[in-house]
């Protein structure tokens, strides 16, 4: 799931009175002169405040107003400033959604920018918050929400049974797979086609693995097409371990690919 903000522009008003709660009265956020001997087209914003403005964009939204239940955790990185009478707005990527062990809740991980209207990123981070979830029962699928998880994995592994041609290409393969993100790694231990177990570790380590972004994932897998190749040559998937394997299972990689887009679902729990 994919989500942009409105627009919205932050003014003199807006640092002022962010200023007056964070007690962040810097002349640079309030002084045009003092901006301007810094090199800004206008007044600086606080840091804090691209984040803090983005969660009354995600209020205003209405997007999660009758299921929110708190705030997880935030981590937030500072690229370039953000100055007044410059047009923005956010963009959110919910990379995982994951039920709790209470059952009647879930978290939502999202991966946030601050743009402004040149596409240039201003800020970007991560946050996870709480929501009541619809249902205290686990519905069918739910393990697809959260890739790269070993319930993901494992259920990825059960379709997978099923292709043939995922079995016809890794016919000669003798090893273990390894998907990696910032939180998880699981491997495919996998032999002469068929996927013997899936798992965090196994005893010889992974042949190689593959990494990428929690992002990264979650946009290969909810994209219009398996651009895997396309990703992996602009940086966005890396590979580690034997990369002359690692070239010769792109087709068992793409099958692996397009099946786990097949049954991937970044909805919340139900």
């Amino acid at each position: 799931m994919r989500h942009r903000s409105g627009d919205w522009i932050a003014d003199a008003g807006d640092l002022r009175a962010f200023g007056e709660v964070s007690g962040d009265l810097h002349p640079m956020h309030l002084d045009p002169e003092r901006a301007a001997t810094s090199g800004y087209p206008g007044l600086v914003a606080q840091g804090p405040l691209g984040l803090a403005r983005y969660f009354g964009t995600l209020h205003e939204s209405g997007i999660v107003a009758d299921t929110v239940l708190g705030l997880l955790d935030t981590h937030w990185r500072y690229l370039l400033p953000v100055t007044t009478d410059t047009k923005m707005h956010y963009e959110t990527t919910v990379t995982s959604v994951r039920r709790t062990s209470a059952g009647d809740r879930g978290v939502v991980d999202r991966h946030i920018e601050l743009k402004d209207d040149a596409g240039r990123v201003l800020q970007w981070g991560t946050s996870a918050f709480l929501v009541r979830a619809r249902s205290s029962t686990a519905g069918a699928g739910e393990a697809a929400a959260a890739p790269v998880t070993l319930e993901w994995g494992r259920a990825l592994a059960e379709r997978l049974a099923a292709d043939a041609d995922f079995a016809a290409s890794a016919q000669l393969f003798d090893g273990s797979i390894a998907l990696a993100s910032e939180k998880n790694t699981i491997q495919f231990r996998i032999y002469r086609g068929e996927i013997l177990e899936v798992t965090r570790r196994t005893p010889a380590g992974p042949t190689f693995t593959v990494h990428g972004t929690e992002r990264a994932w979650a946009e290969l897998l909810t994209a219009d097409r398996n651009d895997f190749v396309v990703r992996a040559h602009r940086g966005e998937f890396s590979a580690g371990g034997n990369a002359y394997v690692y070239l010769q299972m792109t087709s068992t990689l793409h099958r692996l690919v397009e099946t786990a887009r097949t049954m991937t679902s970044l909805e919340a729990p139900r």
